[in-house]
C-alpha cells in the first residue's frame, strides 16, 4: 500500500519551467526579407575582369553622383570655307583701259574685249580647305538631362591665286619655244638645252636686276636665249592691276598720273594673292530633360557659353618691271607710261610660238619709267583679322535610336557673341610707280620714292590697325550618323578600344555675322606716299560661313 502511495504518473510532454522561457528580441522595423534602406548605395555591381573580381557602388550624394552614361568623340575634320569678297583696289578709280585710252578710241583692235591689267577679284584665290581635330564629350543622366561639352581646332592653312602661273599654263615651256624658234617651227630630234638657266630668272637676276643699268638700246645678247627684247617679250605678262585714288583732284591733272578719277596700277611680272585662316572654337551646355520623348527621338533644350577664335588673313605680293611698251603700236592718244599688249585672245598671231606676247600689237620697244635701282619694282600687302568670339548659346540637341545600332545625332545652336576684333595691315611700294617725274629721263616720281626695298622697307611703307568690339550673330547646325561597323572589320574587330566604339561620319555649316574681311578691309581711296597718303584700314563686315565634314570614332560607357 505504501507503495502505491508513492506512485508517480507518466509525462507526456516536456518540463515546462515555471518561468516562461525568454525571447530573442529585434530592431524595431525588422523584416525577414530585404527593403530599401538609407544605408544602402543607389547603384552596386560586381562583375569579373580577365579573372579578377570588381565592385562597382555609387551613393547617390553629391552633383557627380548619380548614375550616368558617359560618352567621348574623337574627329577628323575638313573645313571648307567662304571665299573673300570684293576686288583689291578701289572700286571708284579708272580702269588702266581707260586711264591709257582718254579719248575712247580704243588702244589695239580687239583689246576692250579681254584681260588688260584689270582688277583681280579676291575671289578668284582658290577654296581654302582647313585639315583640323575636334574632340567633344558629355554625359547624360538617367532623366535625359545631361551635360555636352566640345572643341575643336582648324590648323593654320593658306590658298593662293598666282596670276603668272595662271598665265604660262597656256603657253609653251621657253625650251620648247626656243628649239621651234631655232628650226623653223619644227621639232627637234634631241632635246633643247638652256644649261638650268629661264627667261624670269634672267629677267629679274639680271636685266633688271640690283646694280644693272637697263639696256634700253637692246644692245645685250644673251647665249641661246635671244636679246634683252627678245626675253622680256617672252616674260612679261598681261596680268593684273591695283585700282587706287591717287590723292588727285578732277583739276589737279597729270598726264602720265591720275585726273581725279584715281588710276590702275599694272604689274606684269607678279600677281600673288593669299588667302588664310586658322579657328579654334570650345563650347558647354547644359542639356535639359527632353522635351520630346516618343518612340527612337528625343529631343533636348540646350542652354551654355561658346568660345571662337577666327584668324584670317590676305596677303598680296606684286612684281612689275617698272618698264613700258608698246606705246608706238597704240594710238595716238596713248601716254608714254603704258603698257601695250594685244587683244588677250589665247592665240599666237605673229607666229612666234608665244601667246599674247606684247610683239603681237606691234613694234616693240621698252623704256625705263622707274627711276630707281633696280627698275623692277616689289610690292606687297598684308591684312589681318583677329576676332575673339565669346558668348551664350543656346538650342536643340536630338538623338535619334541612341544605342540601337546605327544611331543620329545633331544640334542647332544660336548665340549672341561678344567680338573682340583687331585688323592690322602692312606693305610697301603699293602705290603708282608708273608715274615719273619725265617719261624721257626720269630721275623721281611724281607719287613716291626710292622703290629698292632690297635691303629694308622704303618711305613707301606703311602700316595701320584699328580695334573695336561690337555683336556677332552665331547660328551652328550639324548633323551625324555613328555606326557600329568596327565589329565586322577584319583586324580592326580585335583591337580592344575599339570593341564598343562606332564609327562617327557628320556634317556642320556654321555662320558668323558681322566678321571683317581682311581684304575688304583695306582702303585704297588715297594712295600717294608724297602726299602722305597710304592704304589704310577701313573695316568691312560680312558673312563668314563654313562647312565642316568629319569623321571619327565615338565611345560610349
Amino acid at each position: 500500500m505504501l507503495a502505491a502511495g508513492r506512485s508517480v504518473q507518466a509525462q507526456y510532454a516536456p518540463p515546462v519551467p515555471q518561468q516562461p522561457m525568454p525571447q530573442g528580441n529585434s530592431p524595431a522595423g525588422y523584416q525577414a526579407y530585404p527593403s530599401q534602406s538609407p544605408y544602402q548605395t543607389l547603384f552596386e555591381q560586381n562583375y569579373n575582369s580577365e579573372g579578377l573580381w570588381y565592385r562597382d557602388s555609387n551613393n547617390g550624394f553629391g552633383p557627380f553622383s548619380h548614375r550616368r552614361d558617359f560618352f567621348m568623340n574623337l574627329d577628323y575634320t575638313y573645313t571648307r570655307t567662304r571665299n573673300m569678297r570684293g576686288i583689291v583696289g578701289y572700286s571708284g578709280a579708272q580702269t588702266y583701259h581707260q586711264q591709257n585710252d582718254p579719248e575712247s578710241d580704243e588702244i589695239v583692235t580687239g583689246l576692250g574685249h579681254y584681260n588688260y591689267f584689270n582688277a583681280a577679284h579676291a575671289g578668284q584665290i582658290a577654296d581654302l580647305i582647313n585639315h583640323g581635330m575636334r574632340g567633344s564629350g558629355g554625359f547624360w543622366n538617367a532623366d535625359g538631362s545631361g551635360l555636352l561639352l566640345d572643341f575643336s581646332w582648324g590648323a593654320d592653312n593658306s590658298s593662293i591665286f598666282d596670276a603668272r602661273a595662271n598665265a604660262l599654263a597656256g603657253r609653251l615651256d621657253t625650251a620648247t619655244i626656243l628649239a621651234l624658234q631655232s628650226n623653223g617651227g619644227r621639232v627637234l630630234p634631241a632635246q633643247f638645252n638652256t644649261n638650268g638657266q629661264t627667261d624670269f630668272g634672267i629677267t629679274t637676276g639680271q636685266i633688271l636686276g640690283n646694280g644693272v643699268p637697263f639696256d634700253e638700246a637692246d644692245a645685250t645678247t644673251y647665249p641661246v636665249f635671244g636679246s634683252t627684247s627678245d626675253i622680256l617679250n617672252r616674260t612679261l605678262l598681261n596680268l593684273y592691276g591695283i585700282p587706287i585714288g591717287d590723292g588727285r583732284t578732277i583739276s589737279d591733272t597729270d598726264t602720265e598720273g591720275g585726273n581725279g578719277f584715281g588710276v590702275t596700277v599694272p604689274y606684269d611680272i607678279q600677281f600673288l594673292m593669299q588667302h588664310r585662316l586658322q579657328t579654334i572654337g570650345s563650347s558647354i551646355d547644359a542639356a535639359f530633360t527632353p522635351f520630346y520623348d516618343r518612340g527612337d527621338l528625343k529631343i533636348n533644350t540646350i542652354v551654355g557659353g561658346r568660345y571662337l577664335n577666327i584668324k584670317e588673313g590676305f596677303g598680296l605680293q606684286v612684281a612689275d618691271s617698272g618698264l613700258s611698251y608698246g606705246v608706238n603700236a597704240g594710238d595716238n592718244d596713248t601716254p608714254d607710261n603704258a603698257k601695250v599688249f594685244s587683244a588677250g585672245n589665247g592665240r599666237d598671231d605673229d607666229n612666234n610660238f608665244i601667246t599674247d606676247d606684247p610683239l603681237e600689237a606691234g613694234a616693240l620697244t621698252f623704256n625705263q619709267i622707274n627711276p630707281f635701282d633696280p627698275v623692277m619694282v616689289r610690292g606687297y600687302l598684308d591684312s589681318e583679322v583677329k576676332s575673339n568670339l565669346a558668348g551664350p548659346e543656346f538650342g536643340m540637341h536630338y538623338r535619334l535610336h541612341e544605342g540601337k545600332g546605327v544611331s543620329f545625332v545633331g544640334h542647332t545652336k544660336l548665340a549672341a557673341m561678344f567680338n573682340n576684333e583687331k585688323i592690322t595691315l602692312r606693305g610697301d611700294n603699293i602705290f603708282n610707280h608708273m608715274n615719273p617725274d619725265d617719261t624721257t629721263t626720269p630721275t623721281t616720281l611724281d607719287d613716291g620714292f626710292d622703290t629698292n626695298n632690297l635691303n629694308g622697307p622704303t618711305q613707301n611703307a606703311f602700316s595701320d590697325s584699328k580695334s573695336s568690339v561690337h555683336l556677332s550673330p552665331l547660328f551652328e547646325q550639324s548633323l551625324g550618323a555613328e555606326l557600329p561597323i568596327f565589329g565586322n572589320v577584319p583586324v580592326l574587330k580585335n583591337v580592344q578600344i575599339l570593341e564598343d566604339a562606332k564609327l562617327r561620319l557628320g556634317w556642320t555649316f556654321l555662320l558668323v555675322g558681322e566678321v571683317a574681311d581682311p581684304n575688304q578691309s583695306v582702303d585704297y581711296s588715297a594712295v600717294n606716299p608724297k602726299l602722305d597718303l597710304f592704304p589704310q584700314v577701313q573695316p568691312d563686315r560680312g558673312i563668314f560661313t563654313q562647312n565642316t565634314f568629319n569623321v571619327g570614332i565615338n565611345w560610349n560607357y
